[in-house]
């Protein structure tokens, strides 16, 4: 088989287990949508707040990965794990009073990264642009940290429903598309490791 038919034949794979992601997303909100935990339905409980966590967790050490696979990607790739590690403390927020002293250590070790990397980081910053797939990764975050933000806000629902206004219609909402969002970070953060792996095939090393 050629290698230009192996690599679509690995693309097409990949697909089909992204598009496995997409179904065990309906599978969890679904489940939720008929769940009232402590905290209401998706609540802080639910089954898609524990996907986000298992989601932002599962970020961080494919960032890892990608730091000890490219050098070139090393300086930001440290970053990016960190953050995706820092998001993932600050998820607990409702359920650990002191999440925020947690973060803090990570947050020190990343200043401390950025200072030591400093000459490093523009060309490891440009290196991952130039990455077909970071656009992947610029899209998950744009809906997950920008787009959720603004779709969760009360006063939209409230207008939408008016009357009929229940808590747990925005929550589903919001939170659903947060999962939503950060399924697209994990599915580019997986397309970046397999190019960086792909990549070292190729050099033989």
């Amino acid at each position: 088989m050629k290698r230009s038919d192996k690599n679509t034949l690995y693309f097409m794979l990949r697909v089909v287990g992204y598009a496995a992601i997409m179904v065990l997303l309906n599978v969890i909100y679904m489940h939720d949508a008929g769940e009232i935990t402590s905290t209401g339905k998706f609540g802080e409980n639910s089954l898609t707040e524990i996907f986000q966590e298992v989601f932002l967790f599962m970020l961080g050490i494919i960032f890892i990965f990608v730091s000890r696979r490219d050098r070139d990607l090393q300086a930001i790739a440290n970053l990016l794990s960190l953050f995706f590690f820092m998001a993932f403390i600050r998820e607990f927020n409702n359920q650990i009073d002191y999440w925020f002293y947690l973060v803090l250590p990570v947050l020190f070790l990343a200043g401390w990264l950025a200072f030591r990397d400093r000459k490093k980081l523009m060309p490891s910053l440009n290196t991952l642009v130039q990455i077909p797939e970071t656009a992947y990764l610029v899209t998950g975050f744009l809906v997950t940290f920008i787009f959720s933000r603004f779709f969760g806000r009360t006063a939209l629902w409230e207008t939408i429903l008016g009357e009929d206004y229940n808590r747990w219609a925005k929550n589903a909402a919001e939170e659903g598309i947060e999962l939503l969002g950060y399924s697209l970070l994990l599915i580019a953060g997986v397309e970046i490791l397999w190019r960086v792996c792909h990549n070292r095939v190729k050099q033989g090393t």
